[in-house]
């Protein structure tokens, strides 16, 4: 799985290929006493490697800080910035204690729910990164929906998982495009921030499931 890592998943064809090897893999047995004709069991991917959710938010972490190099160059201090943008009301998805990820207090199946739910929620903002880096915020994104069906085959209830309202992204990304110039670029550094903050959690939060 280190292949992840590597500049050979750059093509979006070959990353494509990647979601979809690992979205087809071998089904998961369907438990018994369920409809083995069930698509909803059938059809979900397996769980293949304990070190699969590692290594794919490693390799989106290396992905991050590549964006910020290419952003910031040598100048640590562009790169460790602390603005937040209140006036672009940004809704980024953030842990909070009653998700259940934190060790005190831990619920694996509240957990699951709101790490898959907000890597969903951050796609829209990946869409956005596209505009400066395509390459990246592409990779970013395959990663992304790929560490979901991985995490979906945890959830009980995968069909629970709440899915953003596309009417509302396409406003958010408008109004996200319509920025001037330097407001983008600090919002591409708070979506950097969160997105790396809420992989953390996700990645402390996998390691005691």
């Amino acid at each position: 799985m280190n292949s992840f890592c590597t500049s050979a998943f750059r093509p979006v064809a070959f990353s494509l290929g990647l979601l979809l090897v690992m979205a087809t893999a071998l089904p998961i047995p369907v438990p018994s006493g369920e409809d083995s004709k069930d698509d909803t069991n059938s059809n979900r991917p397996q769980l293949t490697s304990p070190n699969q959710t590692e290594n794919l938010i490693k390799s989106i972490f290396l992905e991050i800080s590549e964006v910020r190099n290419k952003m910031c160059g040598n100048d640590d201090s562009c790169k460790n910035s602390k603005e937040v943008l209140t006036e672009n009301n940004l809704n980024l998805p953030k842990m909070a204690e009653k998700d259940g990820c934190f060790q005190s207090g831990f619920n694996q199946e509240t957990c699951l729910m709101k790490i898959t739910t907000g890597l969903l929620e951050f796609q829209i903002y990946l869409d956005y990164l596209q505009n400066k880096f395509e390459e990246n915020a592409k990779a970013m994104q395959m990663r992304t929906k790929a560490l979901v069906q991985v995490l979906k085959q945890k959830v009980k209830n995968p069909n629970e998982i709440t899915t953003p309202d596309p009417t509302t992204n396409s406003s958010l990304l408008a109004k996200l495009q319509s920025q001037s110039e330097w407001l983008q670029t600090t919002t591409i550094h708070l979506i950097l921030r969160s997105l790396e903050d809420f992989l953390q959690f996700t990645q402390r939060a996998v390691r005691i499931m």
